[in-house]
């Protein structure tokens, strides 16, 4: 009978204001007991493992980038350690590290001349296109604004008020 007087004391100072610290009831956590081995997963989607006297959160590191990826020619495995900022350039542009793309086209330079120069124009054009859409982007955007406001008026606004505060000064002056 105290007890349920102390809790409705609580809930009562809780309504008028005055209570300050949390109030829980009806929850009790359910301890889960896991023997060494066990996997599951959490309510948030989390992977665990349980070890001998401690439980382990497992990752998955996402195949994403250049990590996941490996050289055209020696195989080599860019991780986050190893992987030299001009390696990555290289391979997400050649699908290869910087020094299998040197030696491929050195190779290419010395088995033909001819060879090496179709490479890289063929190089060359692949930028060019790709420079070609940027820019088509970039004048279809602008003849979108100017087709919403096809008088800029922030020029003309701007010398317009350079020729007021130039008047102004010469007479303040």
């Amino acid at each position: 009978m105290a007890k349920e007087s102390k809790n409705l004391a609580k809930v009562q100072d809780m309504l008028d204001g005055n209570y300050k610290s949390k109030i829980q009831s009806g929850y009790s956590p359910v301890q889960e007991h896991r023997k060494v081995g066990d996997k599951w997963t959490d309510s948030e989607g989390y992977k665990w493992i349980q070890h001998e006297g401690y439980k382990e959160k497992l990752r998955v590191m996402p195949n994403v980038g250049t990590f996941s990826k490996q050289c055209k020619d020696c195989k080599k495995n860019c991780s986050k350690k190893t992987a030299k900022p001009w390696d990555r350039d290289c391979w997400k542009a050649d699908g290869r590290c910087y020094h299998c793309q040197m030696n491929y086209e050195l190779d290419l330079k010395f088995d033909s001349k001819l060879r090496w120069f179709a490479y890289r124009r063929l190089k060359d054009l692949k930028n060019m296109r790709a420079l070609e859409k940027d820019m088509v982007q970039w004048v279809e955007e602008i003849t979108e604004q100017r087709k919403k406001n096809p008088f800029d008026e922030t020029i003309a606004n701007a010398l317009a008020n350079g020729e007021v505060e130039m008047s102004i000064n010469k007479n303040t002056q």
